[in-house]
């Protein structure tokens, strides 16, 4: 009798330790929308040398390298900080106007006139650097024909990434 119990007992112990329990938890997270530029670049002065220069402008391209990284399709744009440039030498206009100055992807043949109404210079897809159109260059232009005096002078661009 001592057998059976024992025996018993062990088939008993062996079928409660083949049982399995189950649980489930959820959860959620919030994944929030966002977004990174980096410029670099942009440190370059155009001379102005030759009679061709004040007749067409300068063009410096690749002036500026642009880097996007966003988890949302995105929109670049461009302004002036102010409506003109201000002289950095004594003498200098102070009535040259941003419009001087026009900007572009160096992909695309269309320059885009600075002014202090923001303007979409390029747009993109979500990824990183290495998503396609993510990272570029861009082309800057100045001409300011013979109307303001020979100096140094200085603007300040905005560049505004916003989603789509």
């Amino acid at each position: 009798m001592k057998t059976i119990l024992s025996i018993l007992t062990l088939i008993l112990s062996a079928t409660a330790g083949a049982q399995s329990f189950q649980a489930s938890v959820s959860g959620s997270a919030t994944v929030y929308a966002i977004q990174s530029l980096t410029l670099t670049g942009g440190s370059i002065i155009p001379n102005f040398t030759s009679f061709e220069h004040y007749l067409n402008g300068v063009e410096v391209k690749g002036y500026l390298n642009i880097g996007v990284k966003s988890n949302k399709a995105w929109t670049l744009s461009v302004k002036a900080q102010n409506a003109h440039f201000s002289p950095m030498s004594a003498g200098g206009s102070t009535n040259m106007p941003s419009s001087v100055l026009s900007v572009k992807p160096s992909t695309s043949s269309d320059y885009k006139t600075i002014s202090t109404t923001s303007q979409t210079i390029k747009t993109g897809n979500k990824g990183d650097t290495n998503a396609s159109g993510n990272a570029f260059q861009l082309d800057i232009r100045y001409n300011p024909g013979f109307s303001y005096k020979g100096g140094i002078y200085t603007l300040g661009l905005i560049y505004t990434l916003s989603q789509q």
